[in-house]
């Protein structure tokens, strides 16, 4: 028996993570933050939609700079043969809606982490 108020209908929310998951996969070992990438998925959309909103940019503009500082500073040199590239994370190819790449980590460590700040750019 399902509890939660108000009722969830779980066969519209497997579907919408299927569908979301098509178009952008997960690596095979991150496969359990399924669930989680489709929630941060959303709260990028209500960012965008709370810009068209108040008919200005300023969400849009946030995820642009942030976005740009994670790709300048995810670039390899040859002093540091570990360091991964920008497009190997999942989430900044997910907040930036490019779909269908094959990456190798979810998300950023630490202040970088795209989750942290998705989630504190709702909060404003």
């Amino acid at each position: 028996m399902n509890n939660e108020f108000p009722p969830q209908d779980n066969n519209k929310n497997d579907s919408e993570l299927e569908t979301f998951l098509k178009s952008y996969p997960l690596p095979e070992k991150y496969m359990d933050k399924g669930k989680l990438a489709l929630e941060l998925k959303k709260v990028v959309n209500s960012l965008h939609e709370k810009d068209a909103q108040q008919n200005n940019f300023n969400n849009l503009n946030a995820i642009r700079k942030f976005v740009e500082n994670l790709r300048n500073k995810y670039t390899k040199d040859k002093s540091d043969g570990n360091k991964k590239w920008a497009r190997e994370y999942y989430l900044l190819h997910m907040i930036i809606g490019s779909s269908g790449m094959k990456t190798t980590e979810f998300d950023f460590p630490g202040e970088d982490s795209i989750e942290k700040f998705l989630r504190l750019r709702k909060l404003l």
